[in-house]
């Protein structure tokens, strides 16, 4: 079972609708603690060690997102990050992060959804 949910092969919600937002699991310091240390193993090559978009793709066109920038974040809800890390962006880099558990997307999500409510 751990082989399909590694290789995206187990079933998941497909209709954003239907994805259930885990209120309590965002507004946690543990699940923004998980997603700090994910964040730092898959996303911060791209979009930068601090989340502020400075990553290697900082000076090409298609930039990664500032996660820092309080407009993004009101811009997107809970449940538009996570199927954007879930299953990527098409037309740009973001790549779809299917190796991840549900749980770990939710961790993840709290994270970036946080940076931007931080002090600097």
């Amino acid at each position: 079972m751990t082989v399909l949910s590694a290789c995206g092969g187990e079933s998941r919600p497909t209709d954003r609708e239907s994805l259930v937002v885990p209120g309590e699991l965002l507004s946690s310091a543990a699940a923004r603690q998980r997603g700090s240390e994910l964040f730092a193993r898959h996303c911060a090559l791209c979009h930068g060690e601090r989340a502020d978009g400075q990553g290697v793709r900082r000076n090409l066109s298609a930039r990664a997102v500032d996660f820092t920038d309080p407009y993004w974040r009101d811009s997107v809800t809970p449940r538009d990050v996570y199927l954007v890390i879930r299953d990527g962006k098409r037309g740009t880099p973001m790549p779809a992060w299917r190796i991840l558990t549900p749980e770990q997307t939710w961790d993840l999500t709290a994270f970036v959804l946080g940076v931007s409510a931080d002090p600097p």
